[in-house]
């Protein structure tokens, strides 16, 4: 008879190559977690701290000063009208020219309205056309001093 065929020896081949296996990534997962405090540290800008009573002194001082309500009507169909109301965002100091500049800024958002037709504002996209344009517009006539327009509210009738 022939000789019947042994079973291979399962017990000690196995456990050697799945140990080696375990300290390989176990090795390299302690490297990795060794490593990842200072990834974060230069991927995370650094923070200035305070104690929130005092601004740094680089701290830009920012104001939010609301205009008074603007009604107008639409360049087409000029029976639509219009109620915007907003708020503009500054950046430096206006001194005592401030008031007039913003009821100038007021003016042109008035003009610029009333050569706006009522197709062009439709929609998300023409709502955001329409603050850039504002924004834009704005920007200029403060002099870079007002940075945006935060509108608050914006009726069409």
């Amino acid at each position: 008879m022939a000789k019947a065929a042994e079973a291979p020896k399962s017990g000690g081949s196995v456990v050697i190559p799945v140990l080696v296996a375990t300290l390989l990534v176990g090795g390299a997962g302690a490297f990795f977690g060794m490593q990842l405090p200072a990834l974060v540290e230069k991927s995370v800008a650094p923070v200035e701290k305070h104690d929130g009573k005092s601004k740094p002194a680089d701290a830009p001082k920012i104001i939010v000063r609301s205009l008074p309500p603007i009604t107008t009507n639409l360049a087409v169909p000029s029976s639509t009208w219009v109620r915007l109301e907003v708020s503009a965002v500054i950046t430096e100091e206006l001194g005592p020219e401030g008031d007039v500049l913003m009821k100038r800024i007021a003016e042109d958002v008035v003009a610029y309205l009333r050569t706006v037709a009522l197709d062009q504002i439709e929609g998300p996209s023409g709502f955001q056309h329409l603050r850039e344009d504002l924004n834009d517009r704005v920007r200029i006539r403060s002099q870079s001093k007002v940075q945006e327009l935060l509108i608050e509210a914006f009726v069409v009738q």
